[in-house]
Parts: C-alpha cells; sequence; structure tokens
C-alpha cells in the first residue's frame, strides 16, 4: 500500500463508476462486483504505508501458524517449521521485487 500525493484520482474512479457502472453479479444474496483499475499517475506515489495488522503476533517468539498468503509465504511457514519476525523480512523482499 502507498500513500498518494494526489487524491483526485479517487474522485475520478467515482465518476467512472457512476457513469460506466462495474458490472456485478448477485450470488447468496451478495453483489459481486468486477474488479476496476485506478488510473494511477506515475510519479504521485508517495512513501509504503504499513497496514493490515489484524495478524500482527509478538516477534520475540517462535510461532507455528499459517500466514501469508500463498503466493507470498515465506519457505518456514511452507514448510510448517517454527518461525519468527524473519518471515517479515521475506515479504518486504516480495514486495521489492
Amino acid at each position: 500500500m502507498f500513500e498518494l500525493a494526489d487524491n483526485s484520482v479517487f474522485t475520478k474512479f467515482e465518476e467512472d463508476e457512476l457513469q460506466n457502472p462495474s458490472p456485478r453479479k448477485e450470488l447468496d444474496g451478495r453483489s459481486i462486483y468486477l474488479s476496476r483499475e485506478l488510473e494511477m499517475i506515475p510519479g504521485k506515489l508517495g512513501a509504503p504505508v504499513l497496514c493490515d495488522f489484524g495478524s500482527a503476533m509478538l516477534g520475540d517468539v517462535e510461532h507455528l501458524e499459517d500466514v501469508q498468503p500463498d503466493i507470498y509465504r515465506a519457505p518456514e511457514v511452507i514448510l510448517e517449521v517454527p518461525w519468527w519476525y524473519s518471515i517479515d523480512i521475506w515479504n518486504v523482499g516480495c514486495m521489492v521485487s
């Protein structure tokens, strides 16, 4: 996640959605919308922002829990061996590559 130097991208996104709504389908009483790209302007992204601490755990203790999305999962988690904060370093590497 990155901060935006210019919030007008959201205004344009809203206007586009009003003029040309995203396709959707109803499933089990829920609306599921087709994804729509944000038109990001090169050079308008700010600094990376840490977010989503919903699964945060203390780093000084080894863990065995199944964490991280499959595609970005650290080797320790895949191999089901004890892990600690080093898996966060793996995720930073995934983000910058």
